[in-house]
């Protein structure tokens, strides 16, 4: 017996449905790789600048003995 709210000739199927890449895994490899490379460069410069300002504030962060 059909059901009533689809009517008698109505049949239940399943359908399997893929998904397609839309890009392969070496362009995902190279884009990982660009993003590191990004942010290992902007890590260095902020590396960079903290040391500057480590150096620049050495006597401020060091005062005399008989200060």
């Amino acid at each position: 017996m059909g059901d009533p709210r689809t009517g008698p000739e109505t049949s239940n199927t399943t359908h399997t449905a893929t998904a397609e890449a839309t890009s392969t895994h070496a362009e995902v490899a190279d884009q990982l790789m660009a993003e590191a490379t990004k942010a290992q460069a902007r890590h260095d410069q902020d590396d960079a600048r903290a040391d500057d300002w480590g150096k620049a504030s050495f006597p401020a962060s060091d005062p005399p003995q008989n200060y």
